[in-house]
C-alpha cells in the first residue's frame, strides 16, 4: 500500500481497496450467511466451475493456468455459473495446498463476490498482511472437490452443491507481480523516542526506517567496516568526533540487524549491542539499491544525522567478524565456496552443476550384492549388451534382458497380453532402489529418465502421473512389500501432472518383419530378433517431465548401503499405445529364458523392483514364484531399469579456522573470544534473506583445546558437535563456523554472504 502523500488521490484509492478486501473477508466468515442465508429467486441446481484464472492485483491474467513461473503474489480467480454463498467457501472446500504429498495449507484468505472466489495469499483471514504471500519456488495445488468426493462443498445461494470437481497445480517463481511504480522513504524515527529536550537517542532504541510500499528484505545489505558503500543498502556508522575516536569507533559501522513490521513497509535496525554506553554520534544513510517486490531501486536514496547517543545503551562486547576481503580465516581443507577471489568482500557458493548418473541393469555383477556397475558420466551405458551363454563365461555375471510394459502401460495392453495382471485398466505403479554408490556424489535429482533401449515408436500420452523420491528406511537395496513402508518418512512428491510419449521411428509393416518389410532374424544376437527393430532400437533415454520440485540425494557417509535411494513412479493407464521399457532381471546366464534350468539368480542380488497397480500400496501380483516371465517371478523382484538421474550441485561450504582466547600467537587477528567465560550472542548474516530462493546455513562448533593449526579439535578435550544453535558454545573458548551455502535450481541465483558476525559478552 503507497502512502505517498504527493499521490493522495491514489492512496486513498488503494486503502479503500484494501479495505474492501478486508471487509470481503468478514463477510465471508459470518454475515455474509446472514444477510444472504439459503435463499434465491433463481434455481441454480447444476453448480459448477466454468472458469480458473491466476491474475494480478487488477484480476488481469498473470499467468497461465499450470505455470511453473507464478509471481508469488498473484490471485487465483474461481468464476462459478450463479452466485456463491460465502459461507460455504472455506478451505476444506476449496483446497489450497502445498508441501509433500499437498498436505499443508499454506495461509492466505477468500474474497467472494457475486459468483467469482478469489483466493488472495498477501491477506489473512482477519485483516493481517502478508505481503510475501506464496514460498517462493514451491509447487502449490487448488483442488476443488465436488459434491461426489466429500459432504461439505461450495454452494450457491440455493444451496445447490458443486457438481463438478477441479484440480490444478502450480510453481511459484522467485519474483512479484511487476508494476512500474519505483518506491520512495518517507523517513526515520526512533523507538523509543529522543529526549525531548536534548533530543539524545535512546542507546538501548531501535531505529526505524519507513517507506511508501512494501519493500524487498533481500536489498537490506549493511556497508562493510572499511567504509560507506553505495552498492550496499543501509550504512548506520558512527561518524570521526573525538568522542568516537575516543571510543575506538571512529568512522565504524554499527554492527546490527534487520527485521521489519506485517507489512514490509517499515524496516527496524536493532543494534547487536546498542548505539552506545557513552555519546557517541552516528548518521544514516539508505542508498539506491534498496528495492521494492518488483524490483524497482529506490527513487530518493538520502541520509539522515548526525544523531547523539544518551550514552545508556549497553557496553559494547566483542565481535568475531568476516567480511572476506582476505582469506586469512578460510579453512581451505573443508571450504569450496568462492571466498572473495571473484568478488571482494562476498563469500558466493560455486556455480551450478551437473553430472548424469546412468544406472545399466545389464551391468549387474556376479555374486555382488547390489548392482555396483552404475557410474557418473555424460555417455550412456551399454545399449545392447545382451550376450550369448557362450559369451558369459567369458564376462563374467549379467542380468537376463526382459521387456515391460510397467509403469508405462496403454489401452492397447490387451490387445496384446490378454487379462494382464494388475489391469492395465488403473495404471502401473513401479518402485526402485538405487545404492549410494550407483548414485554417487551429494546433489539435487533434477532430471530422470528410462532407457536407453524403449519402444517410444509409438505416441502416448498419461494424465495424472505421480513421481516420487525418498530413502530405504532400513538402508537396503531389499524392497518389503509395502511401497509407503519402504520410505523413511515421508516421500518427497517431484511431479504430478501429464506426460507425453512421441513417436519417434515407425515399426515394421508386417509380423516378423523389419521395417524394410523383408524377414531378418539376427543369428548374432537372438534375444532381440532383428525383426523387432527399431522397438529396441537405441534411441536415447526417455525423460521423464521436469520434477516441479527437487530432490536432495546426500549418499550418507559412503559405505556401500548407508543410503539407499527410492524412486517410486505412479502411472495411469495412456490414452494411447503401450509402452515397453528394457528390464533386467539378474540371471546368472543371459539370454537362458526361464525355462531351460539355467535361472539362478545372482548370488545375494536383492529385491530391488516393486509392482502394484496405480497408486496400489501394496504388491499386485502378489508373490509368484511358479508363474514364470507372464506373473512375475517374484513381487518385490531381483528386477532393475535401465535409468538416468541427473544430479546438479547445489551446496557450497564456506568454513573459518578457530577463534580463540588472547594469549595464543596465533589468535585470529578478526576477534578474540572472552574464553571459557564467553557467551556468544546471536550471530548475523548479511544479507540475512537471500534473493532468489538461495539459502545459507548456518552452523557452529566450540572447543576447549584445538591444536596450532586452528583447525584440529585436541582429541584429549571436550567439545561439541556441529549445531545450529550458537548457546551450545557458550562456555567454550574456541569457536569457529560453518556456512553451507544453497544456490536455487529453479532461478539459477548463487548464495552470498556479504558478512559474518558473532557478537558476545563476558559473563
Amino acid at each position: 500500500m503507497k502512502r505517498n502523500p504527493k499521490r493522495s488521490s491514489r492512496a486513498v484509492m488503494r486503502v479503500m481497496r484494501l479495505r474492501g478486501a478486508t471487509v470481503a473477508v468478514a463477510l465471508l466468515v459470518g454475515a455474509f450467511a446472514a444477510s444472504c442465508g439459503g435463499g434465491g429467486s433463481s434455481s441454480l441446481d447444476a453448480m459448477q466451475l466454468v472458469e480458473f484464472q491466476i491474475v494480478d492485483r487488477a484480476l488481469q491474467p498473470a499467468a497461465p493456468t499450470g505455470s511453473v513461473s507464478v509471481p508469488r503474489n498473484a490471485q487465483f480467480r474461481c468464476i462459478f455459473n450463479g452466485p456463491v454463498l460465502g459461507s460455504t467457501v472455506s478451505f476444506q472446500t476449496i483446497q489450497v495446498r502445498t508441501g509433500g504429498s499437498f498436505q499443508s495449507i499454506p495461509g492466505g484468505s477468500f474474497r467472494v463476490t457475486g459468483n467469482e472466489v478469489i483466493y488472495d495469499p498477501t491477506l489473512e483471514v482477519d485483516g493481517t498482511p502478508r505481503p510475501f504471500g506464496l514460498e517462493p519456488l514451491q509447487q502449490y495445488a487448488l483442488d476443488i472437490p465436488s459434491i461426489d468426493e466429500q459432504a461439505g462443498v461450495v454452494q450457491n445461494l440455493d444451496l445447490d452443491p458443486n457438481r463438478r470437481s477441479f484440480f490444478t497445480n502450480w510453481t511459484t517463481s522467485d519474483g512479484y507481480l511487476r508494476e512500474l511504480q519505483p518506491p520512495e522513504v518517507e523517513g526515520v524515527y526512533f523507538i523509543p523516542d529522543p529526549d525531548p529536550i536534548t533530543r539524545n537517542i535512546p542507546g538501548n532504541g531501535l531505529l526505524a526506517i519507513v517507506f511508501n510500499e512494501v519493500m524487498d528484505p533481500a536489498s537490506f545489505t549493511q556497508a562493510p567496516f572499511s567504509g560507506p558503500d553505495p552498492n550496499t543498502g543501509v550504512d548506520v556508522r558512527y561518524t570521526s568526533a573525538p568522542i568516537n575516536g575516543a571510543n575506538g569507533v571512529a568512522d565504524a559501522p554499527v554492527p546490527g540487524s534487520f527485521s521489519h513490521d506485517a507489512a514490509a513497509t517499515t524496516f527496524f535496525f536493532r543494534p547487536t549491542f546498542s548505539f552506545g554506553n557513552a555519546k557517541l554520534i552516528f548518521t544514516v544513510a539508505v542508498y539506491q539499491v534498496l528495492k521494492d517486490l518488483s524490483g524497482n531501486q529506490l527513487v530518493n536514496p538520502q541520509s539522515w544525522g548526525p544523531f547523539t547517543c544518551d550514552g545508556e545503551g549497553i557496553a559494547t562486547g566483542k565481535l568475531l567478524r568476516e567480511d572476506f576481503e582476505v582469506a586469512t580465516e578460510r579453512d581451505g581443507s573443508t571450504s569450496d565456496a568462492d571466498w572473495g577471489s571473484s568478488e571482494a568482500g562476498v563469500l558466493l557458493s560455486q556455480p551450478l552443476v551437473s553430472r548424469d548418473v546412468v544406472i545399466t541393469g545389464s551391468d549387474f555383477d556376479a555374486g555382488s550384492d547390489f548392482s555396483g556397475e552404475g557410474y557418473s558420466g555424460s555417455t550412456p551405458g551399454p545399449h545392447a549388451a545382451i550376450q550369448s551363454g557362450a559369451a558369459q563365461a567369458v564376462t563374467g555375471g549379467r542380468g537376463q534382458y526382459i521387456t515391460l510394459d510397467a509403469p508405462l502401460v496403454g489401452k492397447d495392453r490387451n490387445n496384446y497380453t490378454p487379462a494382464p495382471n494388475p489391469a492395465t485398466s488403473v495404471g502401473r505403479r513401479v518402485m526402485q532402489s538405487y545404492s549410494d554408490v550407483e548414485m554417487g556424489p551429494k546433489g539435487s535429482i533434477t532430471r530422470m529418465g528410462i532407457g536407453p533401449d524403449l519402444n517410444a515408436t509409438f505416441s502416448s500420452t498419461y494424465n495424472g502421473v505421480i513421481l516420487r523420491f525418498g530413502y530405504q528406511k532400513n538402508d537396503s537395496m531389499s524392497l518389503g512389500s509395502s511401497f509407503n513402508g519402504n520410505y523413511a518418512g515421508n516421500p518427497t512428491e517431484v511431479y504430478r501432472g501429464s506426460f507425453s510419449v512421441a513417436q519417434k521411428a515407425n515399426v515394421g509393416n508386417y509380423p516378423g518383419t523389419n521395417n524394410a518389410g523383408t524377414t531378418a532374424v539376427s543369428a548374432v544376437n537372438p534375444c532381440t530378433p532383428a525383426h523387432n527393430n527399431p522397438l529396441y532400437t537405441y534411441t536415447g533415454h526417455l525423460m521423464w517431465p521436469t520434477p516441479t520440485t527437487y530432490f536432495k540425494w546426500d549418499p550418507g557417509t559412503g559405505d556401500v548401503n548407508d543410503s539407499v535411494l527410492l524412486f517410486d513412479m505412479s502411472v495411469p493407464e495412456s490414452t494411447g499405445t503401450f509402452q515397453q521399457i528394457r528390464g533386467w532381471w539378474a540371471m546368472q546366464y543371459p539370454c537362458a529364458g526361464y525355462n531351460l534350468g539355467l535361472n539362478a539368480f545372482i548370488g545375494g542380488f536383492p529385491t530391488r523392483f516393486l509392482l502394484s497397480g496405480f497408486e496400489e500400496d501394496t504388491p499386485n501380483p502378489p508373490e509368484n514364484l511358479s508363474g514364470g516371465a507372464a506373473q512375475n517371478i517374484k513381487n518385490p523382484d531381483h528386477l532393475v531399469l535401465d535409468a538416468l538421474f541427473t544430479v546438479t550441485k547445489v551446496e557450497s561450504i564456506g568454513q573459518s579456522l578457530f577463534y580463540g582466547p588472547p594469549g595464543h600467537v596465533w589468535s585470529s587477528p578478526f576477534g578474540e573470544t572472552f574464553g571459557t567465560d564467553t557467551n556468544y550472542l546471536t550471530p548475523e548474516v548479511d544479507p540475512s534473506v537471500q534473493s532468489g530462493g538461495a539459502q545459507v546455513i548456518l552452523e557452529f562448533q566450540g572447543a576447549m583445546a584445538v591444536e596450532p593449526d586452528r583447525r584440529t579439535i585436541n582429541a584429549g578435550f571436550a567439545s561439541t558437535g556441529w549445531t545450529r544453535e550458537i548457546d551450545d558454545c557458550d562456555g567454550f573458548p574456541f569457536i569457529r563456523w560453518r556456512a553451507t551455502l544453497l544456490s536455487n535450481l529453479l532461478s539459477g541465483q548463487v548464495a552470498r554472504v556479504n558478512r559474518i558476525l558473532i557478537p558476545m559478552i563476558s559473563n
